[in-house]
């Protein structure tokens, strides 16, 4: 379904382009969601994280509580025959035996699977920030294309009203009319103009072009006619947001920890290994095997860290199916009410709107309307195509936020219903 062509046509004048001096850069929706993507410091920050869960995944690799020791240790000893000297080496480790580290590395992975989601998350909500913005500068664009055609047009009635009240054809009313408009009109003009420079830029900032650069858009995709069932959409998106995915991973990592901060409690091995000399001549060497008594220190800081993770992750992952089904439900009901009000407007308001301006034309030329007729019949007109740009400035951005809540590409939300992935 194509949006109905606005119908005041005059061609798109030079300050529309871009500030003088600079090249206009036309781009496609999709191509500017994958450069704002690869730009984005949202993106890049998420990434990141991914590396501090990494790196406490590689600190629970082997069961080692702590590091190696390594002693040396060199005695004096005073006999009857004078001094002597004992020599020794000791080597000790300390070991967990309750698969408290089993139970971290799990938890661990877990962690980086969650980062790794946020990743995708994080392309997501920049996906919908770029289409939400091109479609301003879209929409922009239009609406200063429509305001400066009519401010030239009106400038022209003004001038014709001003010929015939110096030929004594109209009166000071009706030039007053047509004064006023064109100067309204200008002023629009303006104003549209800076709206559409402020969305460029914003467009910029997302592509990370230098200042002052001049971006155009192109077409944007069709509005789909129909959607599923919300119901079917709410179960799409419980399956396919990335946000939703991390908080399940990062419950089950704080279930994990709790596990390994409980297990910690279990007494622990200290195995060492130890060499030596005495008086010279006696060699030592032996195995000594220890037991760490968790008596004062029994993890309670990390078992009631891990407890309050484990709590706050679970209620992030209610907070967040609430939420999801929320904007799913909203967005669907939102973009229905703008899909049929963009179909009424483009169906009857529109093309009755453009019937009174070339019927009023023709009348003006037969001499049965005055300018301010005329004036007033493309002011009504003017009005009903901005307001048109409202209503799909409505319907475009339910829609890009519909496919955000539900994490696919816009296109594919009308085949949901067959989606059993």
């Amino acid at each position: 379904m194509k949006p109905v062509p606005l119908f005041v046509t005059l061609a798109m004048p030079s300050t529309l382009l871009g500030q003088q001096g600079s090249e206009p850069i036309q781009i496609t929706l999709d191509d500017a969601v994958v450069r704002a993507v690869a730009a984005s410091p949202g993106v890049s920050l998420a990434e990141g994280a991914i590396f501090a869960a990494e790196g406490r995944r590689s600190q629970t690799t082997w069961p080692f509580v702590s590091n190696p020791t390594v002693e040396f240790e060199r005695t004096r000893r005073r006999v009857l025959s004078g001094e002597v000297y004992d020599v020794g080496w000791r080597f000790s480790q300390m070991l967990e035996v309750s698969g408290a580290s089993l139970r971290g590395r799990g938890a661990a992975d877990a962690r980086i699977q969650a980062s790794r989601a946020y990743v995708v998350d994080a392309t997501r909500k920049v996906t919908l920030e770029t289409q939400l913005s091109y479609t301003r500068l879209h929409l922009a664009e239009r609406r200063a294309e429509l305001a400066t055609s009519h401010a030239e047009l009106a400038v022209e009635l003004a001038e014709l009203a001003q010929l015939q009240l110096d030929a004594g054809e109209v009166n000071v009313l009706s030039f007053n009319t047509a004064a006023l408009e064109a100067a309204r009109a200008r002023s629009l003009a303006d104003r549209s103009n800076a709206e559409r420079f402020a969305a460029q830029a914003e467009m910029a900032r997302l592509l990370a072009e230098e200042g002052g650069a001049s971006i155009m858009t192109a077409a944007l995709p069709e509005l789909p006619v129909t959607l599923p069932e919300t119901e079917a959409i709410v179960d799409s998106a419980m399956r396919r947001r990335p946000d939703l995915e991390a908080v399940t991973l990062e419950r089950e990592a704080a279930a994990g920890q709790l596990s390994a901060s409980r297990r910690s409690r279990v007494p622990g091995l200290e195995l060492a290994v130890f060499s030596g000399e005495e008086e010279g001549t006696d060699e030592l060497l032996g195995l000594s095997l220890g037991v760490a008594i968790p008596l004062f220190q029994r993890s309670q800081a990390d078992v009631g860290a891990a407890r309050a993770e484990q709590a706050a992750a679970q209620a992030r992952s209610d907070a967040m199916l609430r939420a999801i089904r929320s904007e799913v439900e909203g967005w669907a009901e939102r973009y229905r009410g703008a899909q049929r009000a963009e179909r009424r407007f483009a169906d009857e308001l529109l093309l009755a709107s453009r019937e009174n301006v070339d019927l009023a034309a023709r009348a003006f030329e037969e001499g049965e309307l005055s300018v301010a007729d005329v004036v007033v019949f493309q002011s009504t007109a003017l009005a009903a195509q901005l307001e048109y740009l409202d209503v799909l400035a409505d319907a475009y951005g339910a829609w890009f936020e519909l496919a955000a809540a539900v994490h696919v590409r816009p296109e594919h939300l009308a085949t949901l219903a067959g989606d059993a992935s």
